[in-house]
């Protein structure tokens, strides 16, 4: 009788291990600098690799393609949209060297209408990102939004080039894709450095009035950020992977103690 149950344990164990596991949340792309006629997709991809985007206005049509071919060290993927049509909604799949994600089915966006151009104060927002060894985080995506009133814009985004990065406020835009004219000084600036591999990090500031011979509002030194942590090993590429090879292992074990109990239970009616 102890054997049987036994038995029928192995055979649970079995069925629990054939049921689908989600090891590790995807990052999902993200859309920024989004216009009536372009934006850009950005991602992390598990290993340094060449990235793209498959698109079109029907999810049955992904026939136009864009890709980034940097090969990033740090495995961040930036790929411009451009050519687009106004106020129109795009599906999309983003493939990561061989690995294809389109969420299941496909991701959505939908460019701006077509607006006159306004009469917005510039104000440039910049700074630097360089490594814990003060090299520079080139590769690194700078994401900045701002907030007015409880209402966040849609992001601006940049890659940081020989260590620095910048965007234009007066390019801020509603999520729905009207321009957020409203910003004004004193507003709070949300600004996400995406470095893949390198790390991530978050810091809020403030939007200031330029002094006299500014150029730029320097988002560096306020906010005393500088450096990205560098890893100092490799990332694995996916939890996934780890779940697999403990899920393989698992297996073979029950299945061994299976037939370990049929040869015992075998001996035991004879």
């Amino acid at each position: 009788m102890v054997m049987k149950k036994i038995f029928v344990f192995c055979i649970v164990v079995l069925f629990l291990l054939a049921l689908p596991v989600n090891a590790e949340e995807k990052q999902n792309p993200r859309i920024s600098n989004i216009s009536s006629s372009s934006v850009v997709v950005s991602w992390v991809a598990d290993e340094k690799c060449i990235g793209a985007v498959h698109y079109g206005t029907s999810p049955d049509a992904l026939n136009l393609t864009e890709t980034d071919n940097s090969l990033r060290e740090n495995c961040v993927i930036m790929v411009e949209l451009k050519n687009l049509e106004a106020n129109t909604i795009y599906y999309f799949e983003t493939v990561s060297g061989d690995s294809v994600d389109n969420n299941s089915s496909y991701y959505t966006l939908r460019t701006t209408e077509s607006i006159e151009e306004m009469s917005i104060p510039s104000h440039l927002l910049g700074g630097q990102v360089l490594l814990d060894n003060d090299e520079n985080a080139d590769g690194t995506i700078v994401y900045v939004t701002v907030e007015h009133d409880g209402i966040n814009s849609a992001p601006l985004s940049c890659m940081v080039f020989n260590g620095y990065w910048m965007v234009e406020l007066s390019n801020l835009k509603h999520e729905d894709g009207t321009a957020f004219t409203e910003w004004e000084i004193n507003d709070t600036g949300h600004i996400e450095i995406e470095g893949g591999k390198y790390g991530y990090k978050n810091i809020t500031t403030f939007i200031t009035i330029l002094e006299e011979g500014e150029e730029y509002q320097n988002c560096t030194t306020p906010t005393y950020f500088k450096a990205l942590p560098k890893p100092t090993t490799p990332r694995a590429k996916s939890n996934a992977e780890d779940y697999n090879r403990i899920l393989i292992v698992v297996f073979c074990v029950v299945v061994c103690l299976i037939a370990a109990m049929v040869y015992l239970l075998r001996r035991e009616q004879k």
